[in-house]
């Protein structure tokens, strides 16, 4: 197993549809039943799911993936679409754990990824976990790229700084005083480690998310921070009319993990065990 500095991860490659060998970087922790696929946001990476990781006693296989272009995975020639970020995923969870039923969870930016790589498969698709998720808003207050990745690339690891950081923090609904060292540098990782958002241009988009995932029969569900600004709660609640159902955590922005752990560990194992029971019932 390769080890970072401070995190473990272990790593698989696979071969995109162009030909580019790309090596996934991964943590996983063992166990029985359905294997759960959990998915970083923008500007972050695998870390995100590290403390839910050590802290849960969810018995399921879990495994959180640094797309490419973020954490330790390799960043492609080329500037990626969603269609690749997508392709990534679940062909890392193929490799992974071959012809299963999986269950995805995202976050941010990762939920649309999570939700369209369950559309590609949707019979082993037990159902997908939107943790703020993308696809459904527009983002708002989000890093805005200049058309200079190096540009970019400067500015990302400036705003990694102490001073940014704590500003950082606190736009995301975290008390910077409560979010210990470890913990702030784990999110710097994240912060400076996503070589692909420098050069990413515009967020993706995937329109009709939840009325495709609905066709296809993947059941969908989310867990929102009542504070977030990047993809509002009211505004998520307006646009998807119930479709959504969707677990709010009372005082938690966009980062409700690292908000309240053990509250995000109960709501998030419920939602796992729920889907896992709905897959198993008998029609």
């Amino acid at each position: 197993m390769p080890v970072s500095r401070r995190w473990p991860w272990q790593a698989i490659v696979v071969t995109s549809p162009n030909g580019e060998r790309l090596r996934i970087a991964y943590l996983s922790r063992p166990g029985r039943g359905v294997p759960v696929f959990c998915l970083h946001g923008m500007g972050s990476s695998r870390l995100a799911f590290w403390p839910w990781f050590q802290r849960t006693r969810l018995e399921n296989p879990l495994y959180a993936l640094d797309l490419p272009g973020y954490g330790a995975s390799s960043l492609p020639r080329r500037r990626q679409t969603l269609e690749d970020m997508v392709w990534a995923a679940w062909a890392a969870a193929q490799e992974l754990v071959p012809d299963r039923p999986r269950l995805w969870v995202g976050h941010s930016m990762g939920g649309m990824v999570a939700a369209e790589a369950a559309l590609r498969e949707p019979r082993n698709a037990v159902g997908v976990i939107l943790i703020a998720g993308a696809g459904i808003i527009a983002p708002q207050n989000t890093f805005q790229p200049t058309p200079w990745p190096w540009v970019n690339r400067i500015g990302i690891w400036v705003t990694g700084t102490a001073w940014f950081g704590v500003r950082i923090l606190r736009a995301m609904g975290l008390d910077p005083d409560r979010v210990g060292t470890e913990d702030r540098a784990r999110l710097r990782y994240g912060w400076r480690t996503a070589r692909e958002m420098a050069r990413f241009g515009r967020f993706y988009e995937s329109p009709n998310l939840l009325a495709r995932l609905r066709e296809a029969g993947v059941p969908v569900v989310g867990l929102w921070g009542d504070h977030d600004i990047i993809f509002p709660l009211v505004q998520v609640e307006a646009a998807t009319r119930g479709a959504l159902p969707i677990r709010v955590m009372s005082g938690a922005g966009h980062l409700p993990m690292d908000y309240d752990l053990e509250r995000f560990d109960a709501e998030l194992s419920a939602m796992i065990g729920d889907l896992c029971r709905e897959r198993e019932a008998p029609a």
